[in-house]
């Protein structure tokens, strides 16, 4: 069962969320300044995911494009549409004028590929995979 808005909401206290949601999925965003957490769950669609984004951007939360983020997708079971990897990258904060870092909390080494993948698409952002939340918010300095 995806995780509900209040509760995400409990773990990122001050953040803006945002929330897309779909029967068997959930794709959830917690925005606050230099920092977003996205949770990914279930069966959602990459869709979703650009969706949530825009969302956020729409109402002005990436103006300066420097963020750091904690990508969760210890919980999705869903597809990764490769055909929507870059229209993902038009919609994320790219670290313009400062490094920006990205951890993804992961479960296998499939998902740890994206990683990889993501460092191809943002070159200024650093990169680097975790099995447990605590230690991705560690390496991200928010502890």
């Amino acid at each position: 069962m995806p995780t509900d808005k209040e509760t995400f909401a409990e773990k990122n206290p001050g953040a803006e969320i945002f929330l897309r949601e779909r029967t068997g999925g959930a794709v959830l965003l917690a925005v606050s300044p230099l920092r977003m957490v996205i949770s990914i769950e279930g069966t959602i669609q990459s869709e979703d995911i650009v969706n949530v984004l825009k969302d956020a951007r729409e109402v002005g939360l990436f103006r300066d494009d420097n963020f750091s983020a904690l990508v969760d997708m210890t919980n999705f079971t869903g597809v990764i549409d490769w055909r929507k990897i870059p229209e993902i990258s038009e919609v994320m904060p790219k670290g313009e004028t400062r490094t920006n870092k990205n951890a993804y909390v992961v479960r296998n080494d499939f998902f740890a590929m994206l990683a990889k993948i993501n460092a191809v698409l943002f070159p200024k952002t650093q990169h680097a995979t975790f099995k447990t939340e605590e230690d991705a918010r560690q390496w991200l300095g928010w502890m």
